[in-house]
């Protein structure tokens, strides 16, 4: 039974990788920029932990099928070869399902049943995506065993937080889904868990996060996304104590 839903996934996946979308898809895009009502502007800024060859987390930011704005982070166990390919096999699953229309619970569904059931040893990626409707201003936040995203606008900030565990640690995965209806000029920050496990002082770890980006008074991302960065290798005494990826992006209402 495991192999044969491990080779649904693999099937499908192959699948999705396989679909070209021709010139349809950039008709569609064409169209959907006309109706677009907000834009969004991402950077990211990343480092491996000290000592490590490779890190254990990926990203992706990218366009969907319907013309949504995907952002992603999975960090996979630990630090290494190991960690970058459970973490990497979540990404590309992902993209590949979500930008050829498959449903997002039935992709991540998926995503877990392959993460769980292919691997031989004890491995596991978080996953935490947010989606944007540049049409709408409606972003979606979509987590299973990930860090709390951050919603900046002027010296508020919101915590979006979750508590489940990560895929592959459970065959039936409880996804935590929020959405928020977003007016313009908010700032939606999302990393791994080694930005927030950065600082051993605290127990509540995202409080030192949520505390700077208040006190941020810039909103060029790409300044904030390198000061987070900064402090977080400060707070190992600028050593990073783990693999870092700091995803950041700033949702503009378009006149």
């Amino acid at each position: 039974m495991q192999n044969s839903f491990g080779g649904v996934s693999k099937v499908i996946s192959s699948l999705a990788e396989d679909i070209e979308d021709g010139n349809d898809h950039v008709l569609k895009e064409e169209e959907q920029m006309a109706e677009d009502k907000f834009k969004i502007q991402m950077v990211q800024v990343k480092t491996t932990k000290k000592g490590s060859e490779v890190s254990g987390d990926t990203s992706i930011q990218t366009q969907l099928h319907d013309g949504k704005v995907l952002m992603a982070i999975s960090d996979g166990m630990g630090s290494g070869p190991n960690a970058k390919k459970s973490s990497s096999t979540v990404i590309k699953m992902l993209k590949r399902l979500l930008t050829t229309g498959f449903d997002k619970d039935i992709s991540i569904g998926l995503i877990n049943s392959s993460v769980n059931l292919n691997s031989n040893e004890e491995t596991y990626a978080t996953i935490d995506i947010s989606i944007f409707d540049k049409k709408t201003g409606n972003i979606e936040f979509i987590k299973n065993g990930a860090c709390p995203t951050f919603v900046k606008l002027g010296k508020k900030v919101e915590t979006v937080k979750a508590v489940s565990l990560p895929a592959g640690i459970v065959e039936n995965i409880d996804l935590v889904v929020y959405d928020k209806d977003l007016k313009g000029g908010e700032i939606i920050v999302m990393c791994s868990d080694g930005v927030l496990e950065s600082n051993t002082e605290l127990v509540n770890k995202e409080i030192w996060v949520k505390d700077l980006l208040e006190n941020i008074e810039t909103d060029d991302i790409q300044k904030i996304a390198n000061i987070l960065l900064q402090e977080s290798i400060d707070n190992g005494l600028g050593i990073a104590k783990d693999d870092m990826t700091i995803l950041i992006a700033k949702v503009e209402k378009i006149n």
